[in-house]
């Protein structure tokens, strides 16, 4: 149990929110599936798939590729807190009527102290959770679109370990106003083996955004808003952010997180050169928290 726990508690940091933690109380597991992967997201607020160039933009929502008619590939590198680590890979594909995607997510939390009931060391652990998920998307009509993602899970803590599948399933809607969209989105619906005789409780959550893009005097804006509601706690969080783009080479990108315990405000730029970009995301945190970096790179081709 006390194993269990000290999981919890980092997986709490990981998903930037104290409140997970205190009201989980080592009941909801896989928090990996909270976590923005990529650079662009993460500097937006965990916003901007519908505008983004990472092949894996479909994790935040399963429509996200239909509105990027390239192939893709990308990778990404999280660093913060302990010697934890995620790494995202992903590929991506679409030519506006259909999108298929695939990625990887890999959690490595570094080595933790084993100890018993009394303290006493006894050894060091190694635990990790890995997520492979695959999409499809579909053009309805040409302003509706629908994405579903499958996620087949697996997290090793010690010697436990639990495996699942979660779906998340989303639709997304072009408004009549120019360069506007609406979106809903429902996430980790599914299930998952017993961890030590404990059942583990999976972060379902509930999205509704709305994306504005523009362009004035050959800049390129974009942005969105969207509202969360997670099935372990009682908030509902606001997330905002923006890109800014520059003569198609140079991308600011900032956000900002309402209701967040320890975060607020997230930023971060990218360089676009011919079919190669790379990305950086800055995302401080209070509280005496280890600050997170996140880079990445993306090919079209």
């Amino acid at each position: 149990m006390k194993r269990t726990k000290r999981i919890i508690l980092v997986a709490a940091y990981l998903t930037l929110s104290f409140t997970v933690f205190a009201t989980t109380s080592g009941e909801c597991g896989f928090q990996l599936l909270k976590i923005s992967s990529g650079p662009e997201a993460a500097a937006q607020a965990g916003t901007g798939a519908f505008y983004s160039g990472e092949a894996f933009s479909f994790m935040q929502n399963p429509t996200a590729l239909l509105f990027n008619n390239d192939n893709m590939i990308s990778i990404a590198q999280n660093y913060w807190i302990f010697d934890t680590k995620l790494n995202t890979g992903g590929y991506g594909s679409s030519n506006g009527k259909t999108a298929f995607g695939a990625a990887y997510r890999y959690l490595d939390y570094g080595k933790l102290e084993n100890r018993t009931d009394t303290g006493l060391l006894i050894g060091e652990f190694h635990p990790m959770d890995l997520i492979l998920t695959f999409n499809f998307g579909y053009r309805i009509k040409p302003n509706q679109y629908a994405g579903i993602n499958v996620n087949a899970l697996y997290e090793k803590i010690d010697t436990a370990s639990s495996y699942g599948y979660t779906f998340d399933i989303a639709y997304t809607y072009i408004t009549v106003l120019r360069g506007q969209k609406l979106s809903i989105a429902v996430k980790n619906l599914g299930r998952t083996s017993e961890m030590e005789n404990e059942t583990i409780m999976l972060p379902i959550s509930f999205e509704l955004g709305i994306v504005q893009e523009a362009e004035i005097n050959n800049i390129g804006i974009a942005g969105e808003c969207k509202f969360l509601k997670h099935v372990d706690d009682d908030i509902v969080r606001i997330v905002i952010g923006s890109t800014i783009q520059l003569n198609n080479i140079l991308d600011i990108k900032f956000g900002y997180k309402h209701k967040f315990d320890a975060e607020s405000f997230t930023l971060g730029f990218g360089l676009n050169l011919k079919n190669i970009s790379f990305d950086y995301a800055y995302v401080p945190f209070k509280y005496n928290v280890n600050d997170v970096h996140v880079i990445g790179l993306s090919y079209k081709f």
